[in-house]
């Protein structure tokens, strides 16, 4: 069999991977509100920010090719099957039909063209293929471990019926009857974060309270601080998946996407911290994430980069500075990382509401005076600075 695949074909396929992988990010995002299990939440986040880098290289070798347009001659089924997938009526069956069948079937489809392509011809996608795999692959691993895979067996059923009735990840594969969906009710996604019963949602230490205790107890009660940036996490993930059916650039939602690992990665710095201290993560605060709901994408952006983020910017070196002069290395590894973060942040807070902002009659100030007065009718008393309780 002589192999390669030309042009027009390559380009096809790298347009199904991309689109799967821009509603991929929707489906994660919208999860990692509902799922409970924090543990899962966090892998969630990693593997839609792998998701994300996956689609940048799509469409940059897309960009490349003739005919190469990303958003050309996208098949309706693949829509279907993506909101066949989001719409699990439960965390086990949204992990067993995202993991376990469109992800499985994702992995076997691609396998397929690396074996159909040239080593020389197609060396472009050799390579971008090889890369990707090797991140599904290790995706996939953690599923497997989870030894859930059958445990939701007419779900996963009805997913891979699904898949024959689309003809497949390509649509070339011989074509069966559509399935009869086992739900009626589609998709919502949450206005707050769901956990399961180890987390307890109630206050934190304030900052001046954490100010006054000896280092080692304020140590604990900052990592705790730490483990609620699951609130920073949820207002992006909120924004990527309001944002994933609206006409933004790709450039945006592949820098919230990196925003939101950040935030995830912020919370297991916690996690694994007060774990290492002898603590049990077992509380949340998530009440500025509950407050930002009914904020349309550019309010919720404005929010957090250019309020809450600059509201805590100043904590930033003050913490990082205890640590190294207390000589605790651990803590400061996870401040320094935080702080450099959070600076990045603010900079696509900037970006962006510049860019949403652009022909509009109003500029950042007034949208942060909007947010205001939000959280003034949400709190029921008024609101002249943002600021939080934690």
């Amino acid at each position: 069999m002589i192999k390669g695949i030309g042009i027009q074909e390559t380009a096809e396929r790298l347009r199904n991977y991309s689109y799967l992988g821009c509603r991929s990010i929707k489906i994660l995002s919208g999860w990692f509100l509902r799922l409970e299990n924090y543990e899962y939440k966090y892998k969630l986040a990693y593997h839609l920010y792998e998701t994300s880098e996956h689609v940048s290289w799509y469409y940059s070798r897309l960009g490349e090719m003739r005919g190469g347009n990303a958003h050309a001659s996208i098949r309706p089924e693949l829509s279907e099957i993506c909101e066949a997938v989001l719409s699990a009526p439960s965390d086990g069956t949204f992990l067993a039909g995202y993991y376990g069948v469109f992800q499985r079937k994702l992995i076997e489809a691609m396998k397929e063209d690396l074996e159909k392509i040239d080593a020389s011809g197609n060396a472009n996608e050799a390579r971008l293929f090889t890369r990707v795999l090797n991140d599904l692959k290790i995706q996939q691993a953690w599923f497997d471990s989870l030894g859930m895979e059958w445990e939701n067996l007419g779900w996963i059923t009805y997913l891979k019926n699904f898949m024959g009735y689309i003809g497949g990840i390509h649509g070339h594969e011989e074509r069966g009857e559509r399935p009869l969906s086992p739900i009626d009710t589609p998709f919502e996604r949450p206005n707050r974060i769901l956990f399961d019963e180890r987390i307890q949602v109630g206050p934190l230490q304030s900052y001046e309270q954490r100010q006054a205790l000896d280092i080692n107890e304020a140590v604990i009660e900052q990592f705790k601080v730490f483990f609620n940036e699951f609130f920073a996490a949820a207002l992006v993930a909120s924004v990527l998946y309001d944002a994933s059916d609206g006409s933004y650039p790709w450039a945006m939602l592949a820098d919230f996407s990196r925003h939101f690992w950040d935030e995830a990665r912020h919370s297991e710095f916690g996690c694994v911290r007060l774990r290492e201290l002898g603590h049990e993560p077992d509380r949340v605060n998530p009440i500025l994430f509950d407050q930002s709901q009914g904020l349309p994408i550019l309010h919720r952006i404005a929010y957090l980069t250019t309020g809450l983020e600059a509201y805590f910017m100043p904590r930033k070196s003050k913490r990082w500075q205890e640590y190294s002069k207390s000589g605790d290395k651990r803590s400061l590894l996870f401040a320094d990382q935080d702080w450099s973060d959070e600076i990045n942040h603010v900079r696509y807070g900037k970006r962006w509401t510049e860019y949403l902002l652009e022909g509009d009659h109003r500029d950042l100030n007034d949208i942060l005076d909007e947010v205001k007065a939000h959280l003034s009718k949400v709190r029921g008393e008024p609101v002249t600075d943002i600021s939080a309780p934690f």
